[in-house]
């Protein structure tokens, strides 16, 4: 079974969460707009978790912590 539930961010309307459980298993991904790229690589690890940087203006980033 999958279920996703999405939440705004509190203070900036343009950061969302996804709260995702699929089969038993839970984790976050945070969808949120950028306005210049940090890093040029596909995927690059954080001290929050790992970013998937494939889209132009927006990036995921998969919380592991």
């Amino acid at each position: 079974m999958l279920t996703i539930k999405t939440f705004a961010d509190k203070y900036n309307s343009k950061k969302k969460f996804h709260h995702v459980n699929l089969l038993g298993l839970r984790f976050r991904i945070a969808n949120n707009e950028r306005g210049h790229r940090v890093n040029d690589s596909l995927f690059y690890k954080t001290n929050r978790g790992i970013v998937f940087n494939g889209l132009s203006n927006r990036y995921l980033c998969l919380i592991t912590k």
